[in-house]
């Protein structure tokens, strides 16, 4: 039985939304999920803080970077308490929502860049840089 995912790989960050020019690139982690049965229970937690792991001591990166749905607000709280700030919002962006018929429909949907420092301690991560 699966419990959650995530994935984690080295992209181009875009500047300002997700179709701006990108000036760098970074460990973009992506799909965090958690099976419905074994939410709040600390497991996406879990799975964030291995993916900024492998980042910062194996691949060598200062910064994770990450996309998440603005309306996603579990989510966006779950990633705020581990220390990720906001670079910017796209609200121009496309999605694919299933319908009740089991087709995907694009819609609109607003995309928040979140970054956090891995290499700074507790009080590092408080500073507004």
């Amino acid at each position: 039985e699966m419990i959650g995912c995530a994935g984690i790989e080295v992209s181009p960050i875009p500047e300002r939304s997700l179709k701006g020019p990108t000036t760098r690139r970074g460990p973009l982690m992506s799909n965090v999920a958690v099976s419905k049965k074994f939410r709040r229970k600390g497991i996406g937690e879990k799975l964030v803080k291995e993916a900024e792991r492998v980042a910062r001591y194996e691949w060598g990166y200062d910064d994770m970077f990450l996309y998440v749905e603005q309306r996603n607000t579990a989510a966006v709280r779950l990633y705020q308490k581990l220390g990720y700030r906001r670079l910017w919002v796209d609200k121009d962006a496309r999605t694919l929502l299933p319908t009740t018929k089991g087709r995907l429909e694009d819609a609109p949907t607003k995309i928040v860049c979140m970054r956090k420092r891995l290499n700074l301690g507790f009080i590092g991560r408080l500073l507004p840089f």
